[in-house]
C-alpha cells in the first residue's frame, strides 16, 4: 500500500516536472529576440445586431515587423496601427526612439507623411520636419511633441517664420516674411508679437520701430523709408485751386526722445512677467541685470541654495517690478513646472542659473 502511494507520488512529480519542462520549452519558443518576420495583435470582431458574427471572431488589428530584444521592440522596425497609420524607424524598450517617420492613413490606400525626424520615448524630440494637414510645414527642433527651440514654419499662404519657439508657439526672437513683401523682425510671446520689433510695410515703403503688445504696436517711431531706386507715383489731383492753410500756432513736443524712452520702459516693466513665462530670461534682461539678479539671489538664498517667495518679491522690487506673491508663484509653476516645489514655496538655484 505504501509502495503504491509512493509510486503515485513519484508519477505526479515526474508529470509536473515534464509539464514544467514543456512550459519552459514553449516559453523559449515564444521569446522574441533578433528580427521577426511579423508579429500580429488581434482584436475581437464586431457582432451584428442579432448577435451573430460577421466573419472570424478575431481579426488582425496591429502588426509589427522588425527587431526585438528581450521581448521588446528594439532596433529598426515598422509598426502598422489599427487605424491604418504606420511608423517606420528606430525603437527602444517598446517605444519609438531615434530616427523615424510617421505616416497617416488618408483612406483609399493613400498615406501622407506627417513627421520625419528624431523621437524619444514615443515623443517627437530633437530635430524633425512636420507636414501639417493644412499645408503648413515646420523644420526645426522639437520637445515633447511640440516645436521648441529654433525652427522655421513655411505657411500654406506663402508666409515664412524663422526663429524661436517655446512649447509649440512662436516665442523669443523671430522674423516673418509675408507673401506681399511685408517684413517683421523682433520678439514674440505665445504666438503674438510682443516686445521690441520693427515692421516694414512693403506697399507703403514705411517702417514702424518700437514696442509691441499683444500683437499690436504700442509705442515707437513710424517713418518712411528712403529708397532712391523707388519712384513715387504721382497722385491724381482733384483740386486745382491753391489751398491756403489757416494760421495755426506751432506745437512742439518737449524732449520727444526722453518721452519715447520713458514710455517704452514703462511698457516693458508692465509686461515683463507675462513675457518671462514664454521666452528665455536672458532675452529679457541684459548681462549686467542678470549678474545683479544672481548676486541678489546669492545674498537671499539659504545654505541649500533655496529662496522663498517673499524674498523673490523683494528682489524684483529692487529692480522696479512690484509683483505680489501669487503672480510670482503662477509664473514659477508655468515656467519651471518640473522643478517647482509646492512645499515651502521654494525656488531652486536653477531658476536663476
Amino acid at each position: 500500500m505504501n509502495s503504491q502511494i509512493i509510486n503515485q507520488s513519484s508519477s505526479q512529480i515526474v508529470r509536473q516536472e515534464n509539464n514544467r519542462q514543456l512550459w519552459k520549452i514553449n516559453d523559449n519558443k515564444a521569446q522574441k529576440n533578433t528580427p521577426h518576420s511579423a508579429i500580429y495583435w488581434v482584436r475581437r470582431q464586431n457582432k451584428n445586431e442579432d448577435g451573430s458574427q460577421k466573419t472570424e471572431k478575431w481579426v488582425a488589428d496591429q502588426k509589427y515587423v522588425g527587431d526585438w530584444r528581450s521581448n521588446k521592440k528594439s532596433g529598426f522596425g515598422v509598426q502598422y496601427y489599427g487605424n491604418g497609420d504606420k511608423y517606420e524607424g528606430g525603437w527602444e524598450e517598446n517605444k519609438r526612439n531615434g530616427q523615424g517617420t510617421y505616416w497617416v492613413n488618408e483612406g483609399k490606400n493613400k498615406m501622407r507623411r506627417e513627421y520625419t525626424g528624431d523621437w524619444k520615448d514615443d515623443r517627437k524630440t530633437g530635430r524633425g520636419t512636420m507636414f501639417f494637414p493644412n499645408g503648413n510645414r515646420y523644420d526645426g527642433l522639437w520637445q515633447d511633441d511640440k516645436p521648441h527651440g529654433e525652427g522655421r514654419m513655411i505657411y500654406a499662404n506663402g508666409d515664412v517664420y524663422e526663429g524661436a519657439w517655446f512649447k509649440g508657439a512662436r516665442s523669443g526672437y523671430g522674423v516673418v516674411t509675408k507673401r506681399n513683401g511685408d517684413h517683421f523682425e523682433g520678439f514674440w510671446v505665445n504666438d503674438k508679437r510682443e516686445g521690441q520689433g520693427s515692421y516694414f510695410y512693403a506697399q507703403k515703403n514705411q517702417v514702424f520701430v518700437g514696442e509691441w503688445v499683444d500683437d499690436m504696436p504700442k509705442t515707437g517711431v513710424y517713418s518712411e523709408v528712403e529708397d532712391p531706386s523707388t519712384k513715387k507715383e504721382e497722385r491724381e489731383k482733384h483740386f486745382m485751386d491753391a489751398y491756403i492753410l489757416p494760421d495755426f500756432p506751432k506745437v512742439d513736443l518737449t524732449n520727444p526722445t526722453s518721452v519715447l524712452k520713458s514710455t517704452m520702459e514703462d511698457v516693458r516693466r508692465e509686461r515683463t512677467i507675462y513675457r518671462a513665462k514664454y521666452i528665455p530670461i536672458d532675452s529679457l534682461f541684459t548681462k549686467d541685470q542678470l549678474d545683479d539678479l544672481n548676486r541678489e539671489f546669492s545674498s537671499a538664498a539659504s545654505y541649500d541654495r533655496k529662496i522663498n517667495i517673499i524674498n523673490v518679491e523683494a528682489i524684483l522690487a529692487t529692480m522696479g517690478f512690484h509683483i505680489d506673491g501669487k503672480q510670482v508663484e503662477a509664473y514659477l509653476k508655468n515656467r519651471f513646472r518640473d522643478i517647482y516645489e509646492n512645499s515651502g514655496y521654494c525656488v531652486r538655484n536653477e531658476l536663476m542659473g
